[in-house]
């Protein structure tokens, strides 16, 4: 089993804490409207029979509750690059972060690290913590001395809109 990390984590030598992710302006959070709440219908069909109105309730999907866990501790971040093209994450993809779960040893995560926000697998060695993109051309990031490393949340989904 991989070993948690309590939230919020944070690494510190000689830094001062950050500020919540809810205090800057890309933060988005998660919230339903009941009024607008208008499910996707899913179809075990053929791309030649879309589903229909008729369908029963069963073949509709709530994206937001397929990708929202825990409403209260959700928020929305935008990709800023392309570093986790491996993980399926390119810049401009809205990323839902959890900050109910509990960190792990290789889950993506959103961190910020001496005021940068970024998005990439942690990783654990020891007792040694580093951050890792999944495209070659990034490095890895370990926290030295005088360094601040915090754990905003777990990525546990992403969209992206195409401008068809």
């Amino acid at each position: 089993m991989s070993e948690q990390i309590p939230l919020p984590f944070v690494s510190l030598v000689g830094a001062s804490p950050s500020a919540p992710p809810e205090s800057f302006p890309e933060i988005r959070r998660t919230r339903r409207k009941a009024a607008r709440n208008r499910p996707l219908m899913v179809s075990g069909r053929s791309a030649e029979a879309p589903p229909t109105s008729t369908d029963d309730e069963s073949s509709r999907l709530d994206v937001h509750d397929y990708l929202v866990r825990h409403d209260d501790h959700s928020f929305c971040f935008q990709a800023r690059d392309d570093a986790m093209a491996g993980a399926g994450i390119f810049e401009g993809d809205m990323l839902i972060v959890d900050k109910r779960i509990q960190p792990a040893h290789g889950h993506i995560v959103l961190a910020l690290v001496n005021g940068e926000r970024l998005v990439r697998r942690l990783h654990h060695r020891g007792r040694k913590t580093a951050l890792q993109a999944d495209a070659p051309d990034v490095p890895e990031i370990q926290p030295e001395d005088g360094s601040e490393l915090t754990i905003w949340g777990v990525v546990v989904g992403s969209f992206k809109r195409f401008w068809a």
